[in-house]
């Protein structure tokens, strides 16, 4: 990277941390991005909202750990019964240990293991929430928020050059293809917790399978929280400019999409990409570097930054 631009510090801290990482994934490198912030080499603002989000992370793992104690209630009891009345999280956590001991006597977890893989599973699921969506999860925003963009940019459309119709497109195609791919991911991990007893054996049994699955809806969207960001940092008169940054951090899907989907997504998606390749070679060299707009996309970035924390 060095040889063809210039790295900022936080970049170059960024990939020292990354560089380290034993799995690499959206989750960890999120918790990497987070951990530069928090030393203030992306802004001020930036270390303040990465040290709001891993609190707000704590909080949701938190309550997402709640949930999933009210759904093993529910899913042993008649309707009715008192998981529906049970509000403060001991009276919960009385009524699931119940249900688990219940549970152990038939099976080979014990009350206090099964107890352990629910916690343990609330971190994992936590950016995904349970069917419903009680706890406002991670996910689930992001995807309304891309929906709200794309319908932005739309009316946006209207009065933009055919340069930035393109972009707009390669956005609003993009982000059709992933939502539904996000989709089917999302109803996959809901599935699994439609016996949240079951689903505590096989977490002890094949962590790295339940993991691998729960970790696909956060694959599909990730890369598009930054767009979002920008769109979304951007003023009025920024809008034209920062068009061009979004179109070229479309993600990449990855190829395991095509399994995971039952159909050649990644294929479609590098075709939608063709178009941006065309639009990046009409522009001219240095281009940015003359007019100093470096220096504003810096700028750009560090709000950008802030936001998506």
């Amino acid at each position: 990277m060095p040889d063809i631009c210039t790295p900022t510090l936080h970049d170059r801290a960024l990939w020292s941390r990354v560089s380290q990482l034993p799995v690499l994934a959206p989750r960890s490198v999120r918790h990497a991005t987070r951990a530069v912030a928090l030393e203030g080499l992306a802004g001020r603002a930036a270390a303040r909202a990465a040290e709001q989000a891993e609190q707000a992370t704590r909080d949701a793992c938190t309550h997402t750990h709640y949930h999933l104690l009210v759904e093993l209630v529910r899913q042993s009891e008649p309707a009715g019964g008192p998981a529906q009345a049970a509000r403060h999280p001991k009276e919960v956590e009385a009524l699931a240990r119940a249900v688990l001991l219940r549970r152990s006597a038939n099976g080979a977890l014990s009350p206090a293991a099964a107890f352990q893989a629910l916690a343990d599973l609330a971190e994992v699921l936590e950016p995904c929430g349970l069917p419903g969506d009680p706890t406002r999860a991670r996910l689930p925003r992001l995807s309304a928020e891309i929906a709200a963009v794309i319908h932005d940019l739309s009316r946006w459309s209207e009065l933009a050059s055919p340069t930035e119709r393109g972009c707009i497109r390669l956005l609003a195609e993009g982000a059709a293809l992933t939502q539904r791919c996000f989709g089917l991911a999302l109803q996959e991990v809901h599935g699994l917790m439609e016996d949240l007893w079951q689903l505590a054996e096989r977490w002890r049994l094949m962590p790295e399978a339940i993991g691998e699955i729960a970790a696909r809806p956060d694959w599909l969207l990730d890369g598009w929280e930054m767009i979002c960001g920008l769109w979304r940092a951007a003023g009025d008169g920024e809008r034209s400019a920062v068009l061009g940054d979004m179109a070229q951090l479309v993600p990449v899907m990855p190829v395991e999409v095509a399994d995971w989907a039952g159909f050649d997504a990644p294929t479609i998606m590098e075709t939608h990409r063709i178009g941006l390749r065309h639009w990046r070679r009409s522009v001219h060299a240095n281009q940015d570097w003359m007019t100093g707009r470096i220096l504003d996309s810096t700028a750009r970035y560090e709000a950008m930054r802030a936001r998506c924390a």
